[in-house]
């Protein structure tokens, strides 16, 4: 267990070297690409990327939870452009997210292994529609799922709003989720997010202090 943590922070600290954008945030609780699975536990969110300006592109996100000081999760993204003509508004790209590591409450260590695909439509400088599609699977588990997201993002002077519906097969899993962003300055970010799932009734919310590296 403890080797799996080792692991995971070096690899974090790693990416950060190549990276050309990161972040660090303190949050009362933590990130998933599944709203519903947020944890609702304080984490440290780390993020870093390579930029999406190129044909390919990478980024990685870690969860830490802080009570008690341990890894949660790990992602890292990899994706290429299908679809980038500086004369269409519409953008297609595709990926995996591999690794996808998830640490249990009880320590157990779960792998998976995703293909993504998503689309972006600017409506104008200040708003756009995203659509993503995302099938995964266990590597050392049974677990499957298939989940359907479509947002708009919002862009307001020094708030940013992003708001989400989304639609996951387990357990026929479906939701609303908010995302609000006022940037205190060019280096801090005050983000607050809520989650209402609608089957089952779930309601979950986080308020995090970001900062860009």
């Amino acid at each position: 267990m403890k080797f799996n943590i080792f692991l995971i922070l070096l690899i974090l600290i790693s990416f950060f070297g190549f990276s050309q954008y990161g972040s660090i945030e303190l949050s009362t609780g933590g990130f998933s690409f599944i709203p519903a699975f947020t944890d609702p536990n304080p984490n440290i969110i780390i993020n870093a990327g390579t930029g999406n300006k190129k044909m390919f592109s990478a980024y990685m996100i870690g969860n830490i939870r802080l009570n008690p000081l341990r890894s949660r999760s790990f992602f890292f993204v990899t994706q290429m452009k299908l679809l980038d003509k500086k004369s269409k508004k519409l953008k297609v790209s595709g990926g995996i997210v591999f690794p996808i590591i998830q640490i249990e409450d009880d320590y157990t260590v779960k792998s998976y292994f995703a293909q993504r695909i998503g689309a972006s439509y600017p409506v104008t400088k200040k708003l756009m529609f995203n659509a993503t599609y995302i099938h995964g699977k266990g590597s050392n588990n049974d677990t499957k799922i298939n989940l359907f997201s479509l947002s708009g993002i919002l862009k307001k002077n020094k708030f940013s709003f992003i708001t989400q519906t989304y639609f996951l097969d387990i357990d026929t899993t479906f939701g609303i989720a908010e995302t609000v962003n006022y940037r205190l300055s060019s280096r801090f970010d005050l983000r607050g997010f809520i989650n209402q799932t609608l089957s089952p009734n779930q309601f979950i919310w986080t308020l995090g202090l970001r900062y860009n590296l």
